[in-house]
């Protein structure tokens, strides 16, 4: 969600902004970092657990959330609650699924001035969080031309990562009570 209405992330670009989770404002992008990965690269079942993209079914979570499929990296945060989970932890195999049957994926991360959420169909998602890790970035150069010099910076997570095994537990349970039910409905 941008100042200027929903907008695909891969129209997004650099300055433009996008609603903050955390303080409810339009905050400026600073970095997009981008990445294209071809599953014909990925030899190993650990490299395709990685790397393929997760799908998060439309209505997974509840009506309207997702307002459409997202897709999204295996590691990224959704924002639930006070919690940061990778949705990785959340494939129940049926509404929150890795979708293997993709040749090229493209992955865009949008990068505030510090770790935050947006909005993408109806849920919160992070942005990118500075942990030594923007050399896995096809554009890395991109940032270096743009802040010469700029070490990385020490970034304070906006949710908490340190997630109890009972929360995932409840979420994944409350995901599987609503796939159960939208297979429900679907059947009638």
């Amino acid at each position: 969600m941008t100042d200027r209405g929903a907008r695909a992330i891969e129209s997004l670009a650099i300055g433009d902004r996008v609603l903050s989770w955390k303080t409810g404002e339009y905050r400026p992008i600073r970095w997009i970092g981008r990445r294209t990965v071809r599953t014909d690269d990925l030899l190993t079942e650990e490299g395709r657990r990685v790397h393929l993209p997760v799908l998060i079914q439309r209505n997974a979570f509840a009506e309207n959330a997702p307002s459409r499929d997202l897709y999204l990296s295996p590691a990224h945060g959704l924002l639930v609650k006070d919690y940061g989970i990778s949705v990785r932890h959340l494939i129940n195999g049926t509404t929150v699924r890795q979708v293997d049957d993709i040749q090229t994926i493209e992955y865009f991360h949008i990068e505030l001035d510090s770790h935050d959420g947006v909005y993408a169909e109806n849920m919160v998602a992070e942005t990118y969080f500075e942990s030594d890790n923007r050399h896995a970035y096809d554009n890395a150069g991109e940032y270096e031309r743009l802040y010469p010099g700029d070490d990385p910076r020490v970034q304070e997570p906006c949710v908490r990562i340190d997630v109890p095994v009972t929360f995932v537990a409840g979420v994944r349970a409350l995901l599987n009570k609503r796939a159960a039910q939208l297979a429900a409905d679907a059947a009638v």
